[in-house]
């Protein structure tokens, strides 16, 4: 029987570069995609300007995201573009990667349409702005593509230890990866003989070590252990308690039928074809037992068991988590077109490429809702800028105002960043935090910020308060059940509008 000829990785490598473009690169024309971006760039930009994480200013992340931008602000100064096209870089990264993972065993235009999968769905509102969720999810497919060529050998498994730890560096809640994963190698060769190679194990744990290991000499050597312990371990353990597990995937099962309705052609083909994958596969998997896909099937059940368990752990339920589990539901995809592809072609040589529909139709979805954005912002990448809200607030203020600049956001924080301005709390870089108790506790406890910080910033009466036009602002203060609307109209005055970006100035 025939076959298709296959693609070379270099060729599909510019297909998905593509792919990725048209639908990511509107969001260069959008100031503010969600807040917490902007939260990562203000932690990134004091990451650039020599400090470490958390010692200065706390947002509720791992380090690696603060590092990332920090980096690239350093190497190519304050640029909100180059924030989103790292973040570009990371969904082409893990889509090659899907690519080169998926083509051992399903061949190259299914792996191609799996990784196409991936770019669809990471397509979606909560796929546009640069999360921490994105090297969760590249470095997580980096592990997997290591560990899924048997047997695993202890360089491929130490590399794969760092991969995962840097994982859990972006995303805490992945804890319990790199504990799955390590059990699955210890016992390895009981589930596949000579499926890794003798202690992969100790060199998976090894390799996880390293980063870590670099990190706290990091905190030791400049004595701020007890900083890191706390952005580390007691905040995110406090977070994590508002939610039960049940509780996490009950808002997960809501919010995704909420989301397949809004976006069907690109949930469902890829709900249907991971969940076809799934089943199609391990029929293959009991009908070639011992074999190279017998492995790979088994080390990506353990990967999606392991992200499923991070998930229901993680305190909290939003969108964005999904793109840390979004490219094993690709992966899985890419299984069921490798079989639904020869049983269409056995029926009729016709009947093959109909398939490619079943990836056609999500990613023709995601291209009529993104390419006209990425088209406009490729015709004139400037022309964005002069529309930005928070950047002609940020030029008002900075005309105006005394120097240095007093400000408090209470949303549209990105204005912190254009001004240069410093955090009037450590712990406002996401300005709602202030109301959040499984976040503040930990931190008045161990002397971080005072007890009542949003009182501490009353009293203080700081120059200029920044917020939005729909009240989302000083909602959040409002639910924390102080008398801020008093306050505002006692201390301040309305100074400008920016479209949704309003301007109080203190009046005395």
């Amino acid at each position: 029987m025939s076959r298709a000829p296959g693609i070379p990785a270099f060729v599909a490598f510019l297909l998905l570069a593509l792919a990725v473009l048209a639908t990511q690169l509107g969001g260069l024309g959008r100031e503010v995609i969600d807040p917490d971006e902007s939260s990562f760039i203000l932690m990134g930009a004091d990451v650039a300007m020599g400090h470490l994480p958390f010692v200065h200013q706390f947002d509720l992340k791992p380090p690696v995201i603060f590092l990332l931008i920090g980096g690239v602000f350093a190497l190519l100064g304050d640029s909100l573009a180059a924030v989103r096209l790292l973040g570009d870089a990371m969904v082409l990264g893990t889509a090659l990667l899907l690519f080169l993972t998926a083509r051992r065993h399903t061949g190259s235009w299914a792996a191609l349409g799996g990784a196409l999968l991936w770019v669809a769905m990471a397509s979606t509102e909560f796929g546009q702005p640069t999360y921490s969720e994105l090297p969760a999810a590249l470095f997580t497919v980096g592990a997997l593509w290591l560990l899924t060529k048997p047997p695993v050998s202890r360089r491929a498994a130490m590399i794969a230890g760092l991969c995962t730890a840097l994982a859990v560096l972006s995303r805490t809640n992945l804890y319990p990866l790199p504990v799955i994963i390590g059990l699955m190698l210890l016992f390895a060769n009981r589930i596949r003989p000579g499926g890794a190679t003798p202690y992969a194990w100790l060199a998976f744990g090894l390799g996880g070590l390293i980063p870590v290991g670099l990190l706290v000499l990091t905190y030791a050597v400049a004595g701020q252990l007890a900083i890191l312990r706390l952005a580390m371990i007691d905040v995110p353990l406090a977070y994590a308690d508002q939610m039960g597990p049940l509780a996490v995937m009950q808002s997960h099962a809501s919010q995704l039928y909420v989301w397949i309705t809004m976006k069907p052609l690109i949930l469902i083909p890829a709900v249907l074809l991971g969940g076809a994958g799934l089943v199609m596969g391990w029929r293959r998997k009991a009908l070639q037992a011992g074999t190279g896909f017998c492995w790979f099937m088994t080390i990506s059940l353990v990967f999606t068991v392991a992200l499923a368990v991070s998930l229901m752990v993680s305190g909290a339920a939003y969108p964005h988590y999904w793109l840390q589990i979004m490219p094993l539901l690709a992966l899985s995809g890419a299984v069921a077109l490798g079989q639904i592809a020869p049983i269409l072609r056995e029926v009729s040589p016709r009947l093959a490429p109909m398939a490619a529909l079943l990836v056609l139709a999500p990613l023709g979805a995601a291209m009529a809702e993104r390419l006209p954005e990425s088209a406009t912002v490729a015709a004139d990448p400037a022309s964005a800028d002069d529309r930005f809200e928070i950047a002609a607030a940020a030029r008002h203020i900075a005309l105006t105002g005394s120097k240095p600049v007093q400000v408090w956001a209470w949303r549209k924080h990105l204005i912190h960043w254009y001004l240069h301005a410093p955090q009037l709390s450590p712990a406002s870089v996401h300005p709602d935090n202030l109301a959040r108790p499984p976040i503040m506790q930990p931190l008045a406890r161990a002397g971080y910020v005072s007890d009542d910080e949003i009182s501490r910033l009353m009293t203080m009466v700081p120059e200029f308060v920044v917020t939005d036009s729909k009240d989302v602002g000083i909602g959040w203060l409002r639910a924390a059940e102080r008398p801020i609307d008093s306050w505002l109209a006692v201390h301040y005055r309305l100074d400008a509008r920016f479209g949704d970006v309003v301007v109080y100035r203190r009046v005395n």
